[in-house]
């Protein structure tokens, strides 16, 4: 009677292993890079070029290093490999390289800020005597709103950006009538002075 035969099952080597899990990181690589570019292109409203280039530049990093450990390493033969065809954003993004970030975005977002504070001293000078919240409230949103921005669009600094948050929540939000307290409003006159020193001195030269 005739035995039955064993399967052979052939087994990974340590290099075998080794590249099969950088053929692995390349590929989740290459996906990311192409969902992150098709962001960028196709809804633009959902990531400002800053972050793109910052996501964009690590995760080509992150490709270059792994692609290095591999001996002659081709992207085309990769793709055709594992079927890597409808990445054409990722694709044209790593032969491209990451985006440069245009300075005149950076030097918009700066005007801006420095629009809202002159603004925000003028309305403080005007209704001083008076505080109302519904005068204040729509410039701090919006002081808020770009202070935001400068977080990830700015090179880092002070920007007082959550001692204002607390302050909104406190006495400006769910408030559609009311008056500031003299000594909360005396407060809030000095975040405003300390975030607006801190943004001119950090960010006035670019």
């Amino acid at each position: 009677m005739n035995q039955p035969q064993t399967r052979q099952v052939q087994k990974l080597t340590i290099d075998d292993k080794q590249k099969f899990e950088l053929q692995k990181e390349i590929f989740i690589t290459i996906r990311l890079i192409d969902m992150v570019e098709k962001c960028a292109q196709l809804a633009d409203d959902k990531i400002t070029p800053e972050k793109h280039s910052q996501e964009i530049t690590k995760l080509i990093e992150r490709y270059k290093n792994f692609t290095s450990k591999i001996d002659k390493y081709d992207l085309n033969s990769f793709i055709k490999e594992y079927g890597l065809e409808d990445c054409k954003f990722g694709i044209d993004r790593i032969n491209k390289g990451p985006p440069q970030i245009k300075q005149g975005n950076r030097i918009q977002l700066v005007v801006d800020i420095m629009q809202r504070f002159y603004l925000m001293q003028d309305i403080i000078l005007e209704n001083k005597d008076n505080p109302k919240t519904q005068i204040f409230k729509p410039i701090v949103d919006q002081l808020i709103m770009f202070l935001n921005r400068a977080k990830t669009e700015l090179p880092p600094y002070k920007s007082y950006l959550e001692e204002l948050q607390q302050f909104s929540k406190q006495h400006l939000e769910n408030q559609i009538i009311g008056v500031i307290p003299e000594d909360e409003f005396q407060k809030f006159e000095s975040i405003i002075d300390l975030a607006q020193q801190s943004f001119m001195t950090s960010h006035s030269q670019q």
